[in-house]
């Protein structure tokens, strides 16, 4: 679905930084990061507007972030193109396809942040489309102003079932060095159109 049909459909989202989620997480526990294209833009030092921006948070630790919004927010958990509010008095277990929850304040007001819930837990990250393939969270990772951001392979590695433009690639190959283009060329299928420019 594109953007301007998702905003017809579920509503219109919040203009939001990095540094926004910095501010709503800081002194939280738990383990995040900043993904999606947020995250291909700090590699390559490319600035855009952005539909929304994704917090990538542990699936395990979505009772600990419930915790630390402390009821100020409202939660909804998207699964199979459909919404589903989270209650506060409801248990942790999701609708099945959950795949991220999205945040507001209220039904007057935008969407402000997607969070996605990832197989990766606070030392291992893990690709949620194979979870047998894993690397130390530190080096799925890059830092930049304090912010954990996807690093652009891993971000890539989810698109690319929904991007086969090579153009969308060819925006991030510059930051990808030789060791993350194989990892990348490992994860695609042998017809992906993305393979060719990898190698």
């Amino acid at each position: 679905m594109r953007s301007e049909e998702r905003r017809e459909l579920y509503g219109a989202w919040a203009e939001r930084w990095p540094s926004d989620a910095a501010e709503l997480l800081d002194g939280y526990s738990g383990a995040w990061w900043i993904g999606g294209s947020w995250a291909i833009d700090v590699a390559t030092g490319r600035r855009r507007e952005h539909g929304d921006l994704d917090i990538v948070i542990p699936r395990s630790e979505l009772s600990l972030l419930r915790g630390w919004l402390g009821g100020k927010w409202q939660l909804w958990s998207t699964f199979q193109g459909a919404l589903k509010p989270l209650l506060p008095h409801d248990s942790d277990v999701l609708p099945i396809g959950t795949t991220s929850i999205w945040l507001r304040h209220s039904a007057y007001g935008q969407w402000e942040y997607e969070v996605l819930l990832d197989p990766s837990d606070s030392e291992s990250w893990r690709f949620r489309r194979d979870t047998a393939v894993t690397m130390p969270l530190e080096d799925a990772l890059a830092t930049v102003d304090g912010i954990r951001f996807a690093k652009p392979q891993i971000v890539l590695a989810y698109a690319a079932a929904e991007h086969a433009d090579v153009a969308w690639l060819d925006e991030a190959l510059p930051s990808l060095d030789a060791e993350a283009r194989a990892w990348l060329a490992e994860r695609l299928a042998d017809d992906h159109p993305w393979r060719a420019r990898l190698t």
